[in-house]
């Protein structure tokens, strides 16, 4: 291969559309929901601080997965907006996306999982303000890791559900995207341009200054997640501007390597990760392997909100597993439920979205008389 093959090779490429849905994003969310079940399988025996070179490296890949939700959170969403108007479909369609889940987990724990695994006599568990209450913490997003009285309460760890602290911090994404669209900053390249940038800033600021007081933990992870839903953003924005190639992948990736010590480290290495993830979306694949990936069933968010009480539930069940039995029982039990609650609460609250969009067009058709 000539020097000007190699060169078009690594550095020219097209963005791809993602109204072709010729893309891999649906394995890379499932990627990153089995790296979070991973991070888990050793974070639960344990406990926490994380410690160990390896597990360090499995919590640091967590992080990295939990950036790409919201990096391919803020590119989707920026498609929608940028291409419809109509802000009520957007509220139900995020809305449809995840409550019919979240509630359904939650049914599953404060319903089955609690009084099976309680330690209190059922009368007692039942009768507890923290069993009352809990369905409310959950789907409120007051309390996402609440715990249920004498359920798993000498495990390490006593959440029910760890991993949905992050569903509010997508929420607040999803209201903030849909304001800043309906004042227009979310509608052009240049708008959503300059909420990246302050966004970059915050990141900036936050890693330089960081805050020390009421609400830390809220903001530091609001400009983290917020600069990685931008980052997305920012690239379907200018997608046109952006072309995909392995070789700008390298170069930004180097780039956040040698900005790791500075306060430019998180959003950089959103950054790189951001184009990375964008450029393995849209590889071809050839052959069947690659329709498998494009087609796979998206079991992501099943995986994600599912496996840890899975995890939980296997430790009280085998006192004293190792990472890598739950890592054995998890993968296959979180896959299975995560198919199954795609199936029956998933798909059927999607039918109730597009029913609802079809009864809405029509209403707004019929002429006023």
């Amino acid at each position: 291969m000539g020097v000007s093959n190699w060169t078009g090779f690594l550095f020219a490429g097209r963005h791809g559309r993602l109204e072709d849905r010729a893309n891999n994003f649906t394995a890379i969310r499932t990627a990153f929901a089995f790296l979070v079940l991973a991070g888990h399988a050793i974070m639960l025996p344990i406990g926490l601080p994380i410690y160990g070179e390896f597990a360090v490296f499995v919590d640091n890949s967590v992080q990295f997965a939990l950036d790409g939700f919201f990096i391919l959170s803020g590119y989707m969403i920026a498609a929608s907006l940028m291409r419809s108007r109509d802000l009520t479909q957007f509220a139900l369609a995020r809305m449809f996306r995840i409550f019919p889940g979240l509630i359904a987990a939650m049914l599953i724990l404060w319903l089955a999982v609690g009084p099976l695994f309680t330690a209190l006599p059922l009368t007692e568990y039942w009768s507890q303000s923290q069993t009352l209450l809990f369905p409310f913490l959950i789907v409120g997003q007051g309390d996402p890791q609440a715990s249920l009285p004498g359920v798993f309460a000498t495990h390490p760890l006593t959440e029910m559900n760890g991993p949905l602290w992050t569903i509010r911090f997508e929420l607040l994404a999803y209201l903030g995207a849909g304001i800043m669209a309906a004042i227009g900053l979310f509608r052009n390249k240049w708008g959503v341009l300059a909420l990246f940038a302050g966004a970059a800033l915050l990141s900036d600021v936050e890693m330089a200054w960081p805050y020390a007081g009421i609400g830390d933990d809220t903001l530091f992870y609001g400009a983290r997640f917020g600069g990685a839903f931008l980052t997305g953003a920012v690239l379907y924005a200018w997608r046109d501007h952006i072309p995909l190639a392995p070789g700008w992948a390298v170069m930004l990736i180097a780039a956040a390597f040698l900005l790791r010590e500075t306060p430019a480290s998180m959003i950089s290495g959103q950054i790189a990760m951001a184009y990375a993830t964008l450029w393995a979306g849209y590889l071809m694949i050839p052959g069947k392997a690659g329709k498998a990936i494009r087609e796979v069933e998206d079991i992501s968010y099943g995986v994600y909100i599912l496996h840890w009480p899975i995890g939980q539930m296997t430790l009280a069940l085998f006192p004293g597993a190792g990472a890598a039995f739950l890592f054995a029982v998890m993968v296959p039990t979180a896959t299975i439920g995560g198919w199954l609650m795609r199936v029956a609460f998933e798909k059927p609250a999607l039918a109730w979205k597009y029913r609802l969009r079809r009864k809405a067009r029509a209403y707004t058709a019929i002429p006023a008389g």
